[in-house]
């Protein structure tokens, strides 16, 4: 009696062990079909490569000093707004306009600066 028990636990053990619960429903069987399971998050196997870069940000001249840093900033803020209007993965890792630097030349001031930028470069 106990080894009848015993080989019924056994039997239903082995048939709740054999569902790996893949459903592969609805693929179409005249094409060859290659199914591959890994383990992990889906872009665990991507890499990157972080890259630096610099570049000049002007604003427009203006005759008053205020003016001119006024227009530097909107340059800023248009820099930065192009640079995340790109950021179609979240690659941007920082972007900053820098220190302002105003000249004056010929009765107009000009405000520029050396905007620098981190970004990370998907290459696989």
């Amino acid at each position: 009696m106990k080894s009848g028990f015993f080989l019924i636990l056994l039997l239903t053990s082995i048939c709740f062990s054999q569902n790996v619960g893949v459903k592969v429903d609805g693929l179409d069987a005249n094409q060859d079909t290659t199914i591959e399971i890994k383990k992990g998050s889906k872009g665990q196997n991507s890499l990157y490569e972080i890259t630096e870069g610099e570049e000049n940000i002007e604003g427009d001249p203006a005759p008053l000093l205020k003016e001119a840093r006024t227009n530097w900033k909107k340059a800023c803020r248009d820099w930065k707004n192009e640079f995340k209007e790109m950021n179609k993965e979240n690659s941007i890792i920082s972007a900053v306009c820098g220190k302002m630097n105003c000249t004056t030349q010929a009765m107009e001031s000009t405000c520029s600066s050396k905007a620098t930028y981190k970004v990370k470069i998907k290459i696989n």
